[in-house]
């Protein structure tokens, strides 16, 4: 039972450091596939590089 108990702690311990170390991201970026595109299109055209868009994959910006 007392294991169960640890375990449980453990489990919410990790939770909540996982929840305050998240970025948090504007809310007009989730699934915003427009941007994506939008983006996608600036890398063809030479108006972004492809690493600025990689770093914005990387940082959450079309979740």
């Amino acid at each position: 039972m007392t294991v169960l108990v640890v375990i449980g702690a453990i489990i919410l311990v990790y939770q909540l450091i996982k929840a305050a170390c998240e970025k948090e991201l504007p809310a007009d970026y989730h699934n915003n596939w427009r941007l994506e595109a939008e983006d996608s299109q600036k890398v063809r055209e030479g108006k972004m590089t492809k690493r600025q868009f990689l770093k914005n994959m990387d940082n959450g910006k079309y979740r």
